[in-house]
């Protein structure tokens, strides 16, 4: 019912939503962009939802569609949203000769009913969460919109005592501890089927550059192109580092949920 009222409201201001509710887009862009070379690690986060996502995905919050640029090889359709003028500039571009990909401007705190309508079957919410200060609202949203047996498959910074400058600057309230997360997501009425750490590797140049160097930069941004050409050539490595400890820990914390169907009357 709320998704269908908010599909009749009118549209939201959504350059003023932009300015007030993204003060540092410039540099969440630059750090998108020393993203974009990272392809290897983009198929890894995939790989963790094979077999579990549906053919038509939402990518929420997807930047310039780093993840869409993989998953659009795979699935039949990709929604991808984003709040940011400049992102979804990007994305229209980059997407231009892609029918299987539909680019939209979207407030995701105000336009429910207009993501509902497009029919996804799965919800993708990559590295988002933790810029929200009420993410348990935003999981609700996703709940919203999803039908029933719908997927949601989310990835988070990991691990509360690796908050640093790091985070400060990449505009993070908050670090994952797992049982943390399944907790709110459950409280939003996701059913949780699976989660884990990802990047035990991670870990400790993380560790290094946000409490130790305390950089004041996103993390993408703190590498050079020679460094981030190795991060992606070594991506196998660190995968399987992941299968070989577990891994008991991780840079990242991804989570799959699905809406329960409707209890029967």
């Amino acid at each position: 019912m709320d998704a269908e009222l908010d599909s009749q409201a009118e549209p939201p201001d959504l350059a003023a939503a932009a300015e007030a509710k993204l003060p540092h887009a410039a540099e969440h862009l630059a750090a998108n962009d020393s993203m974009a070379h990272l392809v290897p690690y983009y198929e890894w986060v995939f790989d963790l939802a094979r077999g579990r996502l549906g053919r038509c995905l939402l990518d929420a919050g997807c930047g310039i569609g780093n993840f869409v640029e993989v998953a659009r090889r795979r699935v039949d359709r990709v929604l991808a949203v984003d709040l940011a003028p400049d992102n979804v500039a990007r994305l229209t571009e980059r997407f231009a000769g892609a029918p299987e990909v539909e680019v939209l401007q979207v407030d995701l705190d105000e336009q429910r009913g207009l993501l509902a309508a497009r029919g996804v079957d799965s919800i993708v919410c990559l590295d988002v969460l933790e810029h929200i200060e009420d993410d348990g609202a935003l999981l609700r949203t996703f709940f919203d919109i999803a039908p029933a047996g719908g997927v949601l498959f989310i990835k988070v910074p990991a691990l509360q005592w690796l908050y640093g400058s790091v985070d400060v600057a990449s505009d993070h309230h908050r670090r994952y501890h797992r049982k943390d997360l399944t907790e709110k997501v459950r409280a939003a009425g996701w059913t949780v089927e699976h989660s884990r750490y990802m990047n035990f590797a991670g870990v400790l140049p993380y560790w290094l550059k946000s409490r130790v160097l305390r950089k004041e930069q996103p993390l993408s941004t703190t590498y050079n192109p020679k460094q981030l050409r190795w991060i992606a050539r070594s991506m196998r490595l660190f995968r399987w580092i992941d299968r070989f400890t577990g891994p008991p820990l991780g840079q990242s914390l991804v989570l799959i949920a699905r809406k329960p169907a409707p209890a029967s009357p």
